[in-house]
């Protein structure tokens, strides 16, 4: 599953929108998790389940959902509630991946950080260790490469002396051997573990930023494309900066038009 900090505030926010989201199985499994956590029963979450599904998609097929749905409510009370804040960074993690080679190692180096601290606040006996699959932890990091270059990248961190693979032949998975003893004091708090990499980058001053709407961290467009794109990725007036990242600019800009849309309908209809 995707890692998410707040599975309380994220599954609150589903129901409240009655989004799906881009991963179904994985938004019903912490919406459930969350009414386990105020107290339903399994009976009861079993029968939530189905109606947050038909409200986010009234077509969705109860009879196709339904060994899916029974599956996740009598599984509810095996995992917990995840509750995190924010995972913190110091300056002496930072030193150290700074050190460590090329822009896509740093971001790496980062990413497998802040996975392994995630994962050590779940599970007190992690002992800094990630365990998420390679797909995952690069599309956290924002680094698109091949199969080659990714195991090109993990032995530049780890002959940087940040990382070290496990023993065990069939195990891949890498500890983080560089967490300072000392988190007091962090110089950055991630909250958010989409675009890891990006986050990283705009900590170091890069051209990136927050988008208003969602909160994810993505790139600046460039002078050509805020040209060509201006109204749908810089929005309040001249001279602003981008606010919003293109896929919630281009929600704005549709509702945008089909308000303007309903008041010109509205106004006809006055006359």
């Amino acid at each position: 599953m995707a890692i998410v900090l707040n599975e309380y505030e994220w599954a609150e926010k589903m129901i409240h929108n009655r989004d799906l989201g881009k991963k179904p199985f994985e938004t019903l499994t912490r919406v459930a998790k969350y009414y386990y956590e105020n107290r339903y029963s399994k009976r009861e979450i079993r029968r939530l389940l189905d109606q947050f599904l038909i409200g986010c998609n009234p077509d969705a097929s109860l009879f196709f959902w339904s060994d899916s749905l029974d599956k996740i409510a009598r599984g509810v009370h095996k995992y917990p509630l995840i509750q995190i804040d924010y995972i913190p960074v110091t300056q002496e993690e930072l030193d150290q991946i700074k050190n460590a080679g090329s822009p896509n190692v740093q971001r790496l180096a980062f990413t497998l950080l802040c996975v392994s601290k995630y994962w050590d606040l779940v599970s007190h006996q992690n002992n800094h260790w990630v365990n998420s699959p390679d797909k995952e932890i690069f599309s956290m990091a924002n680094i698109s490469a091949s199969s080659k270059t990714q195991d090109m990248l993990y032995g530049k961190v780890l002959s940087a002396g940040l990382i070290r693979q496990s023993k065990k032949i069939d195990n891949l998975n890498m500890q983080v051997l560089f967490q300072s003893e000392n988190q007091n004091d962090p110089v950055l708090l991630i909250r958010d573990f989409r675009n890891l990499g990006f986050q990283y980058m705009k900590y170091l001053g890069g051209p990136f930023f927050e988008c208003a709407q969602c909160g994810a961290t993505v790139k600046m467009l460039e002078h050509n494309q805020y040209k060509s794109r201006k109204k749908d990725c810089y929005h309040g007036g001249r001279g602003r900066r981008q606010r919003y990242c293109p896929s919630c600019a281009a929600e704005i800009r549709t509702k945008q038009n089909v308000d303007a849309v309903m008041r010109r309908r509205s106004q006809r209809s006055a006359i």
